[in-house]
């Protein structure tokens, strides 16, 4: 009788054990990918911030003529690199309909990327992308309301041997490389009945581009292929398109 005790309590003890430490290592590997994507949700957060100083750094330099500007950023478990180069056009038509071109320029993005997660500053806007979706973080300093067209166009050129970088601390060189208004589209009354946008840049930001342009007064878009947007203002009062170049560089 009391070795079948014996034997009794020796099950129960193992079945109880065994419980235990089944329950641990389950909430050990449930918990430590919840800790994960916090850390990861929170280094996503934090770059993000970053990003808003990197666009205010910048902004002093195509908005204020400033000649240059440094800004620095944890990477911790992410790379920082150049990103794929996006387009920019800016087109008028005429009274009689010819089309006058302006120039077209090709800029190269600064990206952050962190899994499947990217934050990218380009055109002067900041986009966060992941999993095909977006949202646009800082607007592009462009202005189109009540027939005014502004458009700054900011075009970023890496100029370092360095272009993906991780694992440290990084500094984000940027320099005023020229800074002018383009000729033949800064005039006030304008001589055009139609100015035309066109930006051809990855999707998803190809999206997030049209949904910034269409929302302005006056503006109407159409996207011909996923990375490629035409957007048209008609009547334009008045119009200042300039252009900035900026140089930039990693520095670990």
């Amino acid at each position: 009788m009391m070795n079948e005790r014996a034997v009794s309590e020796v099950i129960g003890f193992a079945l109880v054990f065994g419980l235990v430490v089944s329950t641990v290592a389950i909430v050990s590997i449930v918990g430590f990918d919840e800790l994960e994507d916090t850390r990861d949700q929170e280094e996503l957060n934090n770059a993000e911030r970053a990003f808003d100083v990197l666009a205010d750094n910048m902004a002093d330099i195509h908005g204020e003529g400033a000649p240059s500007r440094a800004t620095e950023m944890n990477l911790q478990s992410a790379r920082l690199q150049v990103g794929q180069p996006i387009t920019i056009n800016v087109t008028g038509v005429n009274q009689t309909g010819s089309l006058v071109p302006g120039p077209r320029f090709t800029s190269q993005p600064i990206v952050y990327a962190s899994g499947d997660a990217r934050l990218v500053y380009s055109g002067g806007a900041v986009f966060r992308t992941q999993d095909g979706n977006g949202l646009l973080v800082n607007d592009p300093p462009f202005l189109i309301d009540s027939g005014r067209v502004v458009i700054p166009v900011v075009q970023l050129q890496n100029e370092g041997s360095v272009t993906s970088t991780s694992g440290s601390t990084v500094r984000i060189r940027a320099e005023n490389t020229q800074r002018q208004p383009i000729r033949g589209f800064a005039e006030s009354p304008t001589r055009y009945k139609r100015i035309i946008i066109n930006i051809t840049a990855p999707s998803p930001r190809s999206g997030l581009w049209m949904d910034y342009l269409q929302s302005q007064d006056g503006v109407d878009c159409e996207q011909p292929r996923p990375d490629n947007l035409r957007c048209t203002i008609k009547n334009p009062e008045s119009i200042y398109v300039s252009w900035t170049l900026i140089n930039y560089e990693f520095e670990s």
